[in-house]
């Protein structure tokens, strides 16, 4: 079966359509996920998407939701130091190797590299203008070169003569002058990979296996030509890729282009290479991001209780421990008298030279005589001076170099440090209690957690912009900034539509779709002019009221009075304007679960959740469980950001519990890219 990892075929293909895709777009965050690395762009023409690179396998623009830690480690800090709002230039492949680079804006200066190898076991690195190694996952030390930080970064060697130019000449030196498998020969003189050798086998009708030095000229020539139509294939030909499948209908692989040796096997065809990659990927992926982490949670609840029957079995033996050495004292000291004399006999008898084996045996005498005192006898241990007595069905080891008294004291302080350690260990069993119980919530959660990674629905044109639609169901978009108000003052503004402006500047260029050429009810006037207002510069002033104006589109113009420059962004607005005074800021936001037209394997309903901001009244109408925040502007309010993750959290609260695993689906981006800019305050709809 061929590897899930890139071959250099794939790197050359994918690395053109990126080039296509990202070029122009802005790296807003970095994370790193399991083994992924995830590049958070902000693309040109269709908004924010995640560009996936796993250093060992292969990098993809993705569709699909991937969850991001909550906390980035040392790597990716230092990336994102780097990496934030730099501009994508470029996306190519290094000399037809597993290399990529990303060239990368650098403030008017030479560009910065960003390189991915997609070998051994991967690595990313950031190159300065200088070439001088910034950041590398994996520092390392090779024999031709070295990865270390502030040292010159130097691509490694390529392997063999150049795909793109050999010549026939050197073809067949390369084939005739070696006993090697053809597939082996390709492999390392032309780097041509395994499945890729064994496809120009294949169409040249050669045993893959056969010795290059056993082929006559005929062969030679035809394996050449082969070789030749592929290599045309990934220079010239369009991108054909499809995920193959074998005779079960489980897909195996992907490819950018068709392959004569899987011409029968059932297949996947796409329009490109990275939605086949896309697809192919985010099924593996799942099983490694989603799937592990209920398996890692029990893992992490098995090794708790360990800890837990440790501690509760180190308590028993604390409070035994406790209980003797209490009993013990007490015992030394109700037999003082008796001790002290057999002391007192062990001494007299050493100091007239009786060897320990002879005071052995006098007190083991004793005591099998019943001679008073001599009951508590068991044995003395010469070599650590120790005179060991029997307490019931225990033996207790005195220290001979100090007094009956001192050793009671000894073994009660035993008692006294068990009593506070018994003391200490109590609230470590009561944290390792509520650590087992977070824990099995939290696999309770992921439990209700979707087990696959998720694809975004595709955005509607007027997605790009801020929109809503009316209570009447009439389209209205305004733009974000400069460039999406020329793009609607462009491309999308028709004879029909109304057109609305704040009466100061910094306000969204927007309009009223009108495509049936309707009457526009003063409904929707208001609520249009109430949109305006609340995504205006009034929003980050919080001012709470401003006057609104609208126009017909024949009335705006781009044109402005000779001698004069128009910013971009800007307007000449001619005629007679119509003011809507003391228009209010407030926007309501709702939530909608939209349901999808894919299904998981167990035919799931799949509900992808999706924000809806707008004019209170509005909103209101178009969510089934009127469950809507109201929000408005206030200096004494919360950040864009923070009122982002206050409106993500009460939505997870307050959702049905049957349907809280579909709002976990919401990216916070998706909120934050609908909030105006300012603080706000938020209040609730019951």
């Amino acid at each position: 079966m061929p590897s899930l990892n890139f071959s250099n075929f794939d790197v050359h293909a994918i690395s053109k359509e990126l080039n296509l895709l990202i070029e122009g777009s802005t790296i807003v965050n970095v994370y790193e996920i399991e083994d992924l690395l995830i590049l958070k762009l902000n693309l040109k023409n269709s908004g924010r998407k995640n560009l996936i690179i796993k250093s060992d396998s292969r990098i993809n623009l993705t569709d699909y939701d991937y969850p991001v830690p909550l906390y980035p480690n040392q790597f990716v800090m230092s990336l994102r130091k780097f990496l934030k709002n730099r501009t994508i230039l470029s996306v190519s492949q290094f000399n037809f190797d597993r290399i990529i680079v990303i060239e990368l804006s650098n403030f008017n200066t030479n560009p910065w590299n960003f390189v991915i190898e997609l070998f051994n076991k991967g690595n990313f690195l950031l190159i300065d203008e200088n070439s001088v190694l910034k950041v590398a996952k994996k520092y390392r030390k090779f024999r031709d070169r070295d990865i270390l930080a502030g040292r010159e970064f130097i691509f490694p060697t390529s392997r063999g003569k150049d795909f793109f130019t050999i010549n026939f000449d050197d073809f067949k030196d390369i084939i005739t002058n070696s006993n090697a498998e053809i597939v082996r020969i390709l492999a390392r003189n032309i780097s041509i990979s395994g499945l890729f050798g064994e496809e120009i086998c294949y169409r040249a009708k050669i045993d893959k296996m056969k010795p290059g030095n056993t082929l006559n000229d005929n062969e030679i020539d035809q394996l050449f030509k082969t070789f030749k139509k592929l290599r045309n294939q990934v220079l010239f030909d369009e991108i054909d890729a499809r995920i193959i499948l074998d005779e079960n209908n489980i897909e195996t692989f992907v490819i950018p282009f068709e392959l004569e040796l899987y011409n029968n096997n059932p297949m996947k065809k796409f329009s490109s290479f990275n939605e086949a990659v896309d697809d192919f990927y985010s099924k593996v992926d799942s099983e490694n991001i989603k799937e592990p982490k209920d398996q890692k949670i029990t893992q992490k609840i098995t090794s708790q209780e360990k800890i837990l029957k440790n501690q509760l079995e180190y308590l028993e033996e604390l409070k035994n421990d406790k209980k003797k050495y209490y009993q013990y004292g007490d015992f030394l000291y109700s037999n003082f008298k008796t001790l002290e004399n057999m002391f007192n006999v062990i001494f007299s008898a050493r100091e007239k030279d009786y060897s320990w084996e002879n005071i052995n045996n006098i007190l083991n005498k004793a005591k099998i005589e019943n001679v008073i005192g001599a009951q508590l006898f068991s044995k003395i241990i010469p070599a650590s001076k120790q005179l060991v007595i029997q307490i019931g069905d225990n033996e207790v080891y005195l220290d001979l170099s100090k007094s009956v008294g001192e050793n009671a004291n000894s073994i009660y302080n035993k008692g006294k440090k068990a009593e506070k350690k018994i003391k200490g260990t109590l609230p470590a069993i009561e944290k390792s209690k509520k650590k087992i119980k977070a824990l099995r919530d939290e696999r309770e959660s992921i439990e209700k957690e979707i087990g696959v990674l998720i694809k975004k629905p595709k955005k509607k044109w007027y997605e790009k912009f801020h929109w809503f639609f009316s209570s009447e169901g009439l389209l209205v978009i305004g733009g974000k900034d400069a460039s999406s108000n020329e793009l609607i003052f462009r491309k999308y503004m028709d004879p029909n539509d109304l057109v609305f402006h704040t009466s100061f500047p910094g306000s969204p260029l927007a309009i009223i779709k009108n495509s049936d050429n309707i009457q526009i009810s003063p409904l929707t006037i208001d609520e249009a002019a109430v949109f305006v207002a609340s995504f205006s510069r009034a929003w980050k002033e919080s001012w709470n009221i401003v006057d609104i104006f609208y126009i017909n589109p024949s009335q705006v113009s781009k044109t402005p009075p000779s001698g004069e420059y128009l910013p971009k962004g800007s307007f000449i607005i001619n005629g007679k304007k119509t003011i809507i005074k003391n228009v209010k800021l407030e926007l309501g936001i709702a939530l909608k679960l939209e349901e999808l037209e894919d299904s998981l394997e167990d035919q799931t309903k799949i509900l992808y959740p999706k924000i809806l901001c707008g004019p209170f009244n509005a909103i209101k109408t178009q969510v089934a469980n009127k469950n809507i925040i109201m929000i408005k502007p206030s200096k004494t309010g919360v950040s864009k950001g923070k009122l982002a993750k206050k409106i993500i959290h009460y939505f997870i609260n307050t959702m049905d519990h049957d349907f809280k695993k579909w709002v976990k689906l919401l990216p916070i981006d998706d909120i934050l890219l609908k909030l105006p800019s300012g603080t706000s305050i938020m209040e609730f709809e019951n």
